[in-house]
């Protein structure tokens, strides 16, 4: 025992003398519920997180030498019953205060994406709301790989990052997903972003097509147009279906090419945050081409009164296609130190193929010791006819039996942060 008492003292001397900082922390937020429904039975019994899943235990730590020239950061979880990690797990290191450079799988660690989080976001997502705040107008930039950043200037951040895997392959899967960037500080009025992400996959398509055994006709015509890829292999799905499932693996075809984005962060104005971004999506073929603008704000109108809204449209530049709009608004309202009321309310409309979903939050929040909340709401949400998105909560863990069934929950939400 006394040798174990100082291996683990030395240990701690060494790891004191490398790192003058070392931290920890956490983020968790659970969504036990036990009622809902499904537009035709009461459901309940499930727990979940609002991006899906379970995650009780999320727990971060970073490590820092005593002259900031290298550190570490690492995530750990446990999700679904088993351990695994979530990023960033990451070494850096800074040869001068001008540059670092990051190896590993990032996750906001260039620290540049525009966002407006709010209401539902933090409770069980419906998928009727197509836009959830994070990185509504500008992207974060992660990868796992190498990153490289560069301040010349303390206004001006630029940034980059390439894909790595352990086995080396075709260039083009490594350089064809290169992403890079650059923001700059206007002191006293906010930031402006500008960033390129390639998404270049050789030319090759991959395709996945599902058939059914008995329809000799659709498996004629299915062939028929298969003899145009050069792999195929086919997969059985489980015995108690009649369908096969036919994977193409690769063809030549035209690719996409990538996506250049903009925005700008308005924060000089007390109690505002506004952000304005556009995103233009370059294909080989111009008819798969894409638009996205997209906006919002979040003001305090009182210390205890806070407003938010979004907006944000799509637009493939396919012949017939029609753009893609989603609508957001909520209010957060602290009742007191400790209690705090929240609602939404949110508006998809995909297209005139497809017809509009609805859904909403109203909740409470209660604060319990420090940096913990205990919370209650109520959510619902409705596709507006028989061609919508039937509603499903959290990814699948409660969904609709069909679009125009209002499907609905009442989940408790747990966090605590430290």
């Amino acid at each position: 025992m006394k040798k174990l008492i100082g291996a683990l003292a030395l240990a701690a001397m060494v790891a004191t003398s490398a790192f003058a900082e070392v931290s920890f922390g956490a983020w968790i937020c659970n969504l036990p519920t036990l009622v809902g429904s499904d537009g035709e039975d009461i459901k309940g019994g499930f727990v979940g997180n609002p991006w899906g899943g379970w995650r009780p235990v999320r727990l971060g730590a970073a490590w820092t030498s005593d002259d900031g020239k290298i550190g570490m950061n690492m995530g750990v979880s446990i999700e679904n019953g088993s351990i695994g990690t979530f990023a960033p797990n990451t070494f850096w290191f800074k040869p001068i205060d001008q540059v670092k450079l990051t190896v590993g799988y990032m996750d906001r660690d260039f620290g540049v994406g525009s966002d407006l989080c709010y209401g539902s976001w933090d409770w069980l997502r419906p998928n009727t709301s197509f836009n959830w705040g994070e990185r509504l107008t500008f992207s974060d930039y992660t990868t796992n790989g190498l990153g490289l950043e560069i301040f010349p200037t303390e206004a001006l951040h630029i940034f980059l990052s390439i894909p790595l895997t352990t086995s080396a392959d075709d260039a083009w899967k490594a350089f064809g997903k290169t992403q890079v960037g650059a923001t700059y500080a206007i002191d006293g009025i906010g930031t402006i972003k500008a960033g390129f992400k390639a998404n270049y996959n050789g030319g090759k398509t991959a395709a996945k097509f599902v058939v059914d055994k008995d329809d000799a006709k659709k498996k004629k015509e299915f062939d028929s147009y298969m003899d145009a890829f050069k792999e195929i292999s086919k997969e059985t799905d489980a015995p108690t279906t009649s369908r096969i499932t036919y994977q193409a693996a690769t063809y030549g075809g035209k690719s996409e090419l990538g996506t250049i984005e903009a925005a700008f962060d308005l924060t000089g104005i007390d109690k505002l945050y506004a952000t304005l971004g556009v995103a233009f999506t370059l294909h080989e073929d111009s008819d798969q081409q894409s638009l996205k603008v997209a906006a919002g704000a979040s003001y305090g109108i009182t210390e205890a009164f806070k407003v938010s809204a979004d907006v944000s449209m799509s637009k493939s530049f396919a012949s017939g296609s029609d753009p893609v709009l989603t609508f957001g608004a909520g209010v957060n309202y602290a009742l007191s130190d400790a209690l705090g009321l929240v609602a939404d309310v949110r508006f998809a409309l995909p297209n005139n193929s497809k017809d509009p979903n609805l859904s909403f939050l109203v909740g409470a929040m209660y604060s319990v010791g420090s940096n913990g909340a205990l919370g209650i709401g109520f959510q619902g949400g409705v596709g507006l006819g028989d061609k919508s998105e039937a509603t499903k909560f959290a990814g699948d863990t409660l969904a609709a039996t069909e679009p125009k069934k209002f499907a609905w929950a009442v989940p408790i939400r747990a966090t605590y942060s430290f």
